[in-house]
């Protein structure tokens, strides 16, 4: 898989504004070939700070969104809402360095 991390920066007090139009987005990303997962996080210390992670099943279909012109189409309704530019960036999954699931690693020898 491969993970679309958007670093998002909302003006002060448009928060909500922001997450109505942050569905919107969500929706139209939802019907692109090769999508797999939104997710969304908020910041604690900083309410105005949010990071979204989309997941592609391909490093192609990723390529046929961004290079499309598809992501400024389907960030749009957000812009009005931002303190600064979107911060992008594209990750592939390390799934052999992951940890899933409860507990606690204690042998490391």
């Amino acid at each position: 898989m491969f993970v679309q991390r958007v670093e998002i920066a909302v003006r002060d007090g448009r928060e909500s504004a922001f997450e109505a139009a942050l569905c919107e987005v969500r929706q139209q990303v939802f019907m692109t070939r090769g999508f797999r997962d939104f997710t969304v996080a908020q910041g604690v210390e900083e309410p105005g700070t949010y990071m979204v992670q989309v997941l592609w099943e391909t490093a192609d279909e990723l390529l046929e969104f961004t290079g499309s012109g598809r992501f400024e189409r389907c960030w749009a309704p957000v812009e009005p809402f931002l303190a600064r530019s979107l911060r992008v960036d594209h990750l592939v999954e390390r799934h052999g360095l992951g940890l899933q699931g409860p507990g606690v690693l204690t042998d490391l020898v």
